[in-house]
């Protein structure tokens, strides 16, 4: 036999292997007309009819390749939805590729396409028993090997079941090829023994190697195909000839011997060194604080207004009054009253003096900056009066300026130009000048964002800009609901852009704050697809080596985004295969 009809036998052998899991104890699905469309398959047929009526859809009687084929395809969509419909929402289709293609056959390929797809084996045997009553119509298309063909499985599998027995699995049973067909084992093997546990697995590994690789009872790595028709020797002296050409690749901690394929068609990616940062998102909200009203203890006719959104720094007119202006200045004392020669020293003097000497009035004059009202002082206010176009009188009424710590944003105007207000009426409300994101923090999240930490900011246009973390409050507060139930404390945290105010499109909006959480540095990564679920418990890898592909067992760290650290014998460069292969 050569090498060509080796492979295809094999092929045949193992689609029916495949179906033998689910041959046994198989659930009746309901009967009766079903629609279904599955891209290479659209048919109302009746459960119950013949194989050939489902198949033969042009109705001349015959089964064309092309009508199996999308038989075949929509049998195994069913299956794939049914799985999802049982238990398994994220499994994915099984096209007739993923069981004919690429290394491995049989009950082995089917058992990798399950853990694969996230459903643990044996635990997941009944449902691929209710789903896969269809499955055995698929046998039916398997070329039957021929008589020297199974004769040659049965003995190989034979010696397997007793080499199995010598590895200590002393309750192994011998193949029942009658019962079972193929070859010989049904899903009772399942049942009695986890195929994937490390003790099956190196047991298998050893009879696997002694046999030729030959039989296929449940891994992955059952099939390790021959391009010749040399014998176990040969098979023996080619896997030598890898390790001697990577003699790094006996060191890995490998779940499967190497199973021989052509990979040059697989979907790889490498094994990468990188920094893996972990974050955390925390929703905040973008605006200029609260609003609120700036007392002026002004009194008279209003003559100017400022508008909404305006920023009045120190030094400039809030607005006018008997046509006069009320200057911003900066100061945490209010005015309490007016400011003249006749008046006790005082602190508010001191700030008042303050503001003059850094706007510029005092420059020709010899001003003191002290907490004493003196002529000097008087001759300043003139000198600022003059600059106004005002009255030289030399003071400053009442509610003439006001004093705040910080420059304003006119967020509300409160009155109407020629109305009278008295020292009761806020004529504007105020938020803060620049604007500033603020977020509750829970107190288990305080570590993450103390003052000074730099954090990313999510416009909500999806830009991300730097910022930093400015102020954390001093004391936590606490909610209580509509109920009167009390939440949990929290801290305000202030965040501020870190160079200056990206955009002026968002007055105010919800903004996210992302933070790194976790970090870890310098570690060996591959992406997620790349990691095989094995149905024993834990991960694997399929690794690209010398003449196929080997599984390498692998302890997994952090996920970021579309990445997974990855623990084991593994070196930076080295190449996996990608699920979907």
């Amino acid at each position: 036999m050569n090498s060509n009809q080796a492979k295809s036998s094999r092929r045949a052998i193992g689609l029916a292997l495949v179906l033998s899991l689910t041959a046994a104890a198989c659930a009746t699905s309901a009967t009766g007309e079903t629609e279904i469309a599955a891209g290479l398959y659209a048919q109302t047929f009746d459960d119950d009819r013949p194989l050939e009526d489902k198949v033969d859809t042009d109705g001349d009687g015959e089964m064309s390749d092309d009508e199996i084929s999308a038989y075949a395809q929509w049998v195994l969509l069913d299956f794939s939805d049914c799985m999802r419909q049982n238990g398994y929402p994220d499994f994915t289709d099984i096209s007739i590729e993923d069981l004919t293609e690429g290394s491995g056959s049989g009950q082995g390929r089917f058992i990798g396409l399950m853990t694969q797809r996230g459903v643990p084996l044996p635990d997941g045997v009944p449902t691929i028993q209710l789903c896969g009553e269809n499955l055995s119509d698929l046998q039916t298309f398997a070329p039957e090997p021929s008589d020297d063909e199974q004769a040659e499985l049965e003995e190989n599998v034979l010696e397997f079941a007793a080499c199995m027995r010598s590895e200590g699995l002393t309750n192994w049973p011998d193949p029942d090829f009658a019962a079972n067909g193929g070859n010989g084992y049904g899903p009772g093997l399942l049942e009695e023994f986890d195929i994937q546990s490390d003790e099956v697995q190196s047991a298998i590994a050893t009879c696997q190697a002694a046999n030729s690789g030959a039989v296929d009872v449940g891994s992955d790595e059952a099939d390790s195909e021959s391009d010749s028709d040399s014998d176990a020797d040969t098979d023996t002296d080619s896997a030598d000839e890898v390790d001697a050409e990577d003699p790094e690749a006996g060191d890995r901690t490998a779940i499967s011997p190497v199973i021989e394929s052509d990979t040059s068609d697989l979907n790889v990616a490498e094994v990468a060194r990188r920094d893996l940062v972990q974050t955390k998102t925390f929703a905040a909200v973008l605006d200029y604080g609260e609003l609120r009203p700036l007392p002026t203890n002004t009194t008279g006719i209003i003559t100017e207004l400022p508008s909404v959104g305006d920023t009045i720094e120190f030094g400039e007119v809030l607005f006018a009054v008997d046509g006069q202006p009320v200057l911003l200045f900066e100061g945490d004392s209010p005015q309490y009253r007016s400011f003249n020669v006749d008046m006790t020293d005082g602190a508010d003097v001191e700030q008042l003096e303050r503001n003059l000497a850094n706007f510029g009035y005092a420059d020709d004059f010899d001003l003191t900056v002290d907490d004493d009202f003196t002529y000097v002082t008087a001759d300043v206010i003139e000198e600022m009066q003059i600059q106004f176009g005002l009255e030289e009188t030399g003071e400053l009424g009442l509610g003439r300026v006001v004093f705040s710590p910080t420059p304003v944003r006119i967020g509300a105007v409160n009155v109407e130009l020629g109305q009278s207000v008295n020292s009761q009426v806020n004529v504007v409300s105020v938020t803060e000048s620049e604007q500033r994101i603020t977020l509750d923090l829970e107190a288990e999240d305080l570590l993450l964002l103390p003052a000074g930490t730099d954090v990313d900011i999510e416009l909500p246009d999806g830009t991300v800009v730097a910022g930093r973390v400015s102020e954390v409050a001093a004391v936590a507060t606490q909610t209580v609901n509509q109920q009167g139930s009390a939440g949990d404390p929290t801290i305000e945290i202030t965040v501020v852009f870190a160079s200056g105010t990206p955009s002026e499109v968002f007055d105010a909006a919800p903004v996210d704050i992302i933070v790194a959480d976790e970090v870890s540095l310098d570690v060996l990564t591959v992406p997620v697809p790349a990691l095989i679920a094995m149905s024993g418990g834990g991960h694997a890898v399929e690794l690209i080596v010398e003449g196929g592909t080997q599984l390498v067992a692998v302890e997994l760290g952090d996920f970021v985004d579309d990445h997974v650290e990855i623990r084991g014998d593994l070196r930076e460069g080295d190449r996996v295969v990608m699920a979907g292969n």
